[in-house]
């Protein structure tokens, strides 16, 4: 009798324990985003007029999505269109960036500021970054 209440109390601690790991990763795209993104870009998205684009609604986002962890890990040089805008400001890689990072910021992205609109697996990103040149 005694077995059967261990093993469902041991199953009841590591569901608690397991809960509380997502809880605190929840977050972490938010902090990434604040850590590596929000200076250029803002907190709210909305990026530095003429200068920044934004990433609130934006259709650069949407229609790279396919190699948007490319563009966060490499960077971007040279003119881009962001909702019918130029921007021509160098924007800084960073390789450090694990594939999880990638996922979380793109997806915190679609979270917060709609761009891309669909959130990405940590597979799509996995093989985004295979791809890179």
């Amino acid at each position: 009798m005694r077995f059967p209440v261990i093993k469902v109390l041991g199953c009841i601690m590591m569901g608690l324990l397991l809960a509380g790991c997502f809880t605190e990763r929840g977050q972490e795209g938010e902090l990434l985003y604040g850590r590596h993104c929000s200076s250029c870009h803002l907190e709210n998205g909305e990026g530095l007029r003429g200068v920044i684009p934004p990433l609130v609604n934006s259709d650069y986002s949407e229609k790279n999505r396919d190699i948007l962890a490319c563009l966060i890990r490499q960077g971007i040089k040279g003119p881009i269109t962001v909702n019918g805008k130029t921007y021509n400001q160098a924007m800084p890689g960073n390789q450090k960036l694990t594939e999880a990072d990638l996922t979380n910021i793109i997806n915190y992205l679609s979270k917060e500021f709609k761009s891309p609109k669909e959130r990405v697996s940590f597979g799509e990103i996995r093989e985004q970054v295979k791809a890179c040149p």
